[in-house]
């Protein structure tokens, strides 16, 4: 088993939606904003290549957008999830499966290409992967984050690529799992990887950056923010004392880290230091 950290786009968000009710003079030191209050946010994803399968793990935010959209987010037209891939010999064919821990723009628009005035599955031969609930809050609008769902986009995927639903806890290939976490949103999944020289966690947007490893540093973007305060903890005392590497879906700066517990803020992120 191999996994790599794709980059699937680069964008900026507002800073106070990313750090929630943590004050700005505590969050820039983190993450500096821009003049609009911006802070950068990368769209990383995960290769998983097993011997049976290719798995994407999220598709980040694509370059279907048009002028408007990529000067709102400042979205970077440079880095494209097809490029990052082709950087590692792989084409978007190859992949056997494209795993979506939610719906949000950010998260699966890349799963979309341009086609003139249309959109196109980027991954037409994949089994696409959702939890069901997640998928029918996106299209019901369920959510104080609707905006952040795209129609056009749900309605051309679901009807142009293959799908299938997970229902909780599920294992999609051998070493390759999700259990649903929610707190970003009710049906939120994060991802867990076994069977390399190293476990994984993914946790998505229930830890998006190392910033975000303090129990109090919650998204505003968050439905449920108590149960991501609660997951996020879980989560990081088992990377911790399993020794998984975690990567970051949304850090500006590294892919991924390791763990270690902090008496002041509960766990640090530290360098990875892998083995040869």
């Amino acid at each position: 088993m191999r996994v790599t950290s794709i980059l699937g786009g680069h964008m900026r968000l507002d800073g106070g939606a990313m750090f929630g009710v943590v004050p700005r003079p505590l969050w820039e030191r983190a993450n500096p904003p821009d003049e609009r209050n911006r802070v950068a946010s990368a769209c990383r994803c995960l290769l998983v290549e097993t011997p049976e399968a290719k798995v994407l793990v999220d598709t980040g935010c694509g370059d279907r957008f048009d002028a408007k959209g990529r000067e709102l987010f400042a979205i970077d037209p440079e880095i494209t999830l097809v490029d990052s891939l082709a950087g590692v010999g792989v084409d978007p064919q190859q992949i056997t499966h494209v795993l979506l821990t939610h719906l949000h723009f950010d998260h699966s628009a890349g799963a979309l290409r341009r086609d003139g005035d249309e959109l196109a599955p980027v991954f037409a031969g994949a089994l696409h992967i959702v939890q069901r609930g997640e998928l029918d809050d996106a299209r019901n609008g369920r959510s104080i984050m609707r905006s952040s769902y795209l129609a056009q986009d749900l309605a051309v995927l679901t009807d142009a690529a293959a799908w299938t639903w997970t229902e909780g806890d599920a294992e999609i290939v051998p070493g390759v799992r999700v259990e649903k976490t929610g707190g970003h949103t009710e049906h939120h999944q994060s991802v867990i990887i076994h069977g390399g020289r190293y476990d994984l966690l993914f946790p998505g947007d229930v830890i998006p950056t190392r910033a975000h490893l303090r129990p109090y540093w919650v998204m505003a973007y968050d439905m449920f923010p108590y149960d991501t305060f609660q997951q996020k903890q879980k989560l990081a005392q088992r990377a911790c004392e399993d020794d998984w590497i975690v990567a970051w879906d949304h850090d500006p700066d590294t892919p991924w880290s390791r763990l270690v517990e902090d008496d002041r803020s509960g766990f640090t992120a530290v360098d990875p230091e892998f083995d040869s």
